[in-house]
């Protein structure tokens, strides 16, 4: 079993299309273990709340979904290096938990040359991890 991270901004989008299956068949096929913590959780919840995507029923829903999908853990605050220190958790998150990859859509994080684990698109792992 292989752990990654997935940043909010890609659980959102998938949540905000209300279709999670492109990444939870993947995640399945392929043996992928997402790491999460509460800090992650609370963003998407607030994100699809505040945007009004998705009703507190229908977050929380996710949330615990989330949960039971994700190993939840709680990082040490190491990293300080990320360009917008928010997403420095991400790192300490991979970091700290062996984690092969970070999946983003945040471009900046992406090109960022500091990383000490890859950073991915989400595009790129539907791509690189295919159900076809």
């Amino acid at each position: 079993m292989y752990k990654i991270v997935i940043d909010a901004n890609v659980w959102i989008k998938y949540a905000r299309t209300k279709d999670i299956a492109p990444l939870l068949n993947r995640l399945i096929a392929y043996n992928l273990l997402p790491v999460a913590n509460n800090y992650l959780l609370s963003e998407i919840f607030t994100a699809v709340v505040e945007n009004s995507w998705m009703t507190e029923k229908s977050a929380t829903n996710l949330i615990s979904f989330i949960r039971k999908i994700a190993l939840m853990t709680t990082e040490n605050a190491v990293y300080r290096l990320s360009p917008d220190p928010k997403d420095n958790y991400l790192f300490d998150l991979a970091v700290q938990n062996t984690c092969v990859f970070i999946i983003s859509d945040d471009g900046e994080l992406a090109r960022f040359t500091l990383k000490p684990v890859p950073v991915h698109t989400s595009g790129w792992f539907l791509k690189t991890f295919s159900l076809e």
